[in-house]
């Protein structure tokens, strides 16, 4: 996985949960970002989304199916560099 330092967050797991039509995506990123910095809607319709404490790393709720595979880099949104 190849992600560009302190502008691109990895996707770097996927859980579905087939009963509510939606997936957990988790990511992680290098420099002082949140979640919201990125382009989430690369990864579909984004239910919600939080930040993990100090751990360069959030996760978004989805709703299936997911436009992203574990690996995906997602952009940082360009008022957020």
């Amino acid at each position: 996985m190849s992600v560009k330092p302190e502008v691109e967050a990895a996707v770097v797991s996927i859980r579905e949960n087939p009963n509510d039509h939606t997936a957990r995506v988790n990511l992680r990123w290098e420099g002082q970002h949140q979640i919201s910095d990125f382009a989430l809607n690369k990864l579909g319709t984004v239910l919600n989304s939080e930040d993990e404490t100090d751990q360069h790393s959030g996760w978004a709720i989805v709703e299936s199916p997911v436009k992203a595979t574990v690996g995906k880099t997602i952009p940082l949104l360009k008022e957020a560099k």
